[in-house]
């Protein structure tokens, strides 16, 4: 897939996608198709409402720009759902790919973020294909942005017992792709994040960190780091 950069990008696609899938549909599905790109055409429409708006000047609240991004999620989300039952995982993960689009519009107008599934899920695609460094503190600078703009219903973890919550998810791959970017000092915040949002989590990370340093074949600085926390996890200062 083309790299989406923007929600005009993201709108063309949708514009396309249409036609590569109505030989996947019924009847049934046709219509709760065409319902949803319907929904997500005007959804497009009032982002670019607003961006113009911006543009003037007149910028949205903190709220409408939740409220008007938690639709466009839930758009999103019945659009995978959709996905899911056509057995087309390659479409899902494009998808996901165009959830990151939305998440930036939301923070660039100081929305919070209350569907972080899909972010996750194209967190970890995309770090699965970077290996250049500048591309992984990207990824790990965006990821943070992620974790500052979510819900405060999500940072307070309340399914603290899954092991797959998306919150949890977030914080796990963030420090693995921070490890893989070897930059002491953006290890060490997001290890200290980590730690403030995942007490139960992070000894165990850190534990599994000193057992994978020799066959990952990690420098000496990045080790220490690893270590360090591995046997004094440092005090956090809640702000």
């Amino acid at each position: 897939m083309t790299t989406l950069a923007s929600l005009k990008d993201a709108h063309q696609y949708f514009k396309k996608l249409p036609q590569q899938l109505e030989v996947y549909f019924d009847e049934a599905y046709q219509k709760a198709f065409d319902q949803l790109m319907l929904a997500l055409d005007q959804f497009f429409d009032v982002t670019a409402s607003v961006n113009q708006q911006a543009a003037e000047n007149h910028v949205i609240s903190r709220t409408e720009a939740t409220e008007i991004g938690e639709h466009g999620f839930i758009l999103l989300l019945k659009t995978i759902d959709l996905m899911e039952k056509l057995d087309l995982p390659h479409k899902r993960m494009e998808i996901e790919q165009i959830s990151l689009i939305f998440a930036r519009w939301i923070i660039n107008y100081q929305g919070q973020l209350r569907h972080i599934e899909p972010i996750v899920n194209a967190f970890a695609h995309s770090a699965n294909s970077m290996k250049d460094k500048k591309s992984l503190l990207a990824l790990v600078e965006l990821m943070g942005m992620v974790v500052d703009a979510s819900a405060d219903e999500i940072k307070h973890d309340l399914e603290s017992h899954n092991l797959y919550r998306p919150w949890r998810l977030l914080h796990i791959n963030r420090s693995i792709v921070a490890t893989r970017t070897h930059d002491t000092d953006i290890m060490k915040k997001v290890f200290d994040e980590m730690i403030l949002y995942l007490p139960q989590d992070a000894a165990s990370f850190f534990s599994e960190g000193m057992q994978e340093m020799d066959t990952l074949d990690y420098p000496p600085n990045v080790r220490k780091v690893i270590e360090q926390y591995f046997l004094h996890k440092p005090s956090i200062k809640l702000h």
